[in-house]
């Protein structure tokens, strides 16, 4: 009898085995891709990264309420932070960010209109006057595609 636990316990191991290749598989099979997002360039570790994923250009880049997906992380000790972003449909995505040392949640400015804290956008394009377009600041992801962006934070 001491061995059917065990068989039960063998066989309920191989069950959460298969459910976790069948997620894994069923990511894959729709097409789920993520972004690695790495933010550097800070002036400080103090404060937190916000960051918002727009997709097809919906609500980019000062509407984060229409953000596909937004978070916070608090910054390292080198002031860097790495987030993944994955469950992510194939299309055309942008992130905006904005280094928030003082914990508002919102970009503070000059009188003159001009960002008192940093900032960064996807393929770490700037605007002329005002912040670049989508269209410069998109990123291609694939059916399944896992890709690396690296915002370098402009102060």
């Amino acid at each position: 009898m001491a061995k059917k636990p065990s068989l039960i316990i063998s066989s309920q191991c191989a069950l959460l085995a298969f459910a976790l290749n069948a997620s894994l598989y069923a990511q894959s099979a729709y097409g789920y891709g993520s972004i690695q997002l790495s933010v550097g360039g800070t002036r400080n570790s103090t404060g937190a990264i916000l960051y918002s994923l727009f997709k097809d250009g919906k609500g980019y880049p000062d509407q984060p309420a229409l953000a596909y997906y937004k978070g916070r992380v608090a910054l390292g000790k080198e002031g860097k932070v790495q987030v993944e972003i994955d469950s992510l449909l194939p299309g055309q995505y942008a992130i905006a960010l904005l280094h928030d040392e003082n914990g508002d949640n919102k970009m503070n400015t000059s009188a003159l209109g001009l960002p008192k804290e940093g900032y960064g956008f996807s393929n770490n394009v700037m605007g002329l006057f005002g912040p670049p377009s989508f269209t410069k600041a998109s990123i291609s992801l694939k059916k399944g595609e896992r890709k690396w962006v690296r915002i370098n934070v402009r102060y």
